[in-house]
């Protein structure tokens, strides 16, 4: 199982090829550099980066999602990894995840998750308004983790007075593909593109927090029942108003998912092998069996033979040419004394 599992790495990765990081900025965007692979076992590389010291703005460390790309001709194929060990500011032990594909590179990595979330639909607003409004809620959010007290909060909540108008919808368990620069969400209800969203997601972080963002439909997708027969329209957007501290928390939340993946991966191979070992221990036995009870068989027959013969060399009478040769040899003797 584990060699099928890391077939497709082996394929693409070896030792001294040079590949391509992408490490998220925090302000936004994707810093790239070359690397060398110094190791690559299973479905991890050790990677040394070209530059002796990175950027000020770029920071790389554990737990950190990058992308891994190779170049094929003018194409370029692209998988996710995870950072697992840093040694120094250079060399890099990352875990790989998922398939290498060709695919349009992304600003920023996306893991799909289950979510809940408030949404509501703006209809034509006033694109200052929206901000203002985003700005208000987002400073109040964030005063919860700043060391207000909660009549301060409290006041300072009954003196916000929402600019736009409109009305929140909740999911429980939203489908979304979240990432730093966007999402695609699926929605009870049909969506046009340029549309603005208004956002409040709910992260399972410790403490648990709350993300305000307003984002805009780039597409929609038609409608697709589920399973169970409710309306189900897909909509991909992007984030206009994302406060970076948030953007942080985002990223946070999917590399602690991302590792709590990889670790159940790890451990339903580990079982895997196990039951694996003891099929082949169990296999081997039926198959050693035979041949121990042959083995006995030729030893007891060998031991009965070897008897047989030497008890049949001390009884047997002697032969008439033994005989006449065993007088001859006396008569010679009689006559010679």
């Amino acid at each position: 199982m584990q060699d099928d599992y890391y077939a497709a790495y082996r394929a693409w990765l070896r030792k001294g090829l040079r590949i391509e990081i992408g490490i998220p900025l925090s302000g936004g965007g994707v810093f790239r550099d070359w690397a060398i692979i110094v190791e690559s076992r299973g479905d991890e590389i050790l990677a040394q980066i070209s530059r002796d010291v990175l950027p000020a703005n770029v920071r790389v460390d554990v737990g950190f999602i990058l992308d891994v790309s190779i170049w094929i001709k003018k194409d370029v194929y692209t998988c996710s990894g995870i950072v697992t060990e840093k040694y120094g500011g250079r060399v890099l032990r990352i875990r790989l995840f998922g398939d290498f594909t060709l695919r349009e590179r992304r600003q920023f990595f996306r893991i799909d998750l289950n979510l809940r979330i408030r949404y509501a639909l703006l209809k034509d607003p006033d694109k200052n308004d929206v901000e203002l409004d985003w700005e208000s809620r987002r400073d109040l959010e964030h005063m919860k983790f700043q060391g207000y007290d909660h009549f301060v909060i409290a006041a300072q909540q009954a003196r916000f007075h929402p600019a736009v108008k409109f009305d929140w919808q909740e999911i429980l368990r939203a489908e979304l593909n979240l990432g730093g620069g966007g999402l695609c969400i699926h929605l009870p209800e049909p969506v046009q593109e340029e549309r603005l969203l208004n956002l409040e997601i709910h992260l399972p972080l410790t403490p648990p927090r709350l993300i305000h963002a307003v984002a805009e439909v780039i597409y929609a997708k038609e409608l697709k029942a589920r399973v169970d027969g409710a309306a189900n329209f897909a909509a991909g957007a992007r984030f206009v108003f994302l406060d970076e501290r948030d953007r942080d928390l985002i990223f946070q939340h999917i590399s602690v998912t991302q590792i709590a993946v990889l670790r159940k991966k790890a451990e339903m191979r580990g079982m895997d092998d196990l039951d694996r070992d003891r099929g082949a221990q169990s296999v081997t036995w039926r198959e050693m069996a035979p041949r121990v009870l042959w083995t006995l068989f030729f030893l007891i027959l060998s031991f009965y033979l070897v008897r047989y013969f030497i008890h049949y060399q001390q009884t047997v009478p002697s032969g008439e040419i033994q005989s006449i040769y065993e007088k001859a040899i006396k008569k010679y003797r009689h006559e010679d004394k």
